[in-house]
């Protein structure tokens, strides 16, 4: 399920412990050329990558890739998407996130806010995935509610 995240392009380090939130960056442009004047180093070439990144939003298991001994399973739900529109020169960003009290998916764009379905939120605009750790979140609703 990782590796199909971002195909052959994913770099899989195993990690000792699994961490309560991970966030992943997509690589979204790609550079051609750098061409360098004295100290100073530039690009030329740049280009978005734009295919679409078909990620999970519940339930990514990331067992496989844990090297240490875990109490719970490595299981994580997204909670946030950072998207990007547009190229290196310029863009605009957006992001979904849900709400962690009412387990709603909202959109952000600039000052408007509105309600969306978690199948709306697997854009190939995702730039950057926050992701929960199962039982991390569940310990965080019980300390909530007392």
């Amino acid at each position: 399920m990782l590796r199909s995240l971002v195909g052959s392009e994913m770099c899989i380090r195993d990690r000792y412990k699994a961490p309560p939130i991970l966030i992943l960056h997509l690589k979204r442009f790609r550079t051609s050329r750098v061409s360098s004047i004295g100290n100073y180093f530039f690009s030329h070439g740049n280009q978005k990558i734009t295919a679409l990144v078909d990620f999970p939003t519940t339930g990514l298991d990331l067992s496989n890739h844990i090297l240490g001994r875990c109490d719970q399973p490595p299981i994580y739900d997204l909670f946030a998407v950072s998207n990007h529109y547009g190229g290196m020169g310029g863009g605009h960003y957006t992001a979904y996130a849900m709400n962690f009290k009412d387990k709603l998916w909202y959109e952000f764009d600039d000052s408007h806010v509105s309600k969306t379905s978690p199948d709306n939120v697997v854009t190939a605009a995702a730039y950057v995935l926050f992701y929960r750790r199962r039982d991390y979140t569940e310990l965080l609703s019980r300390q909530t509610q007392a």
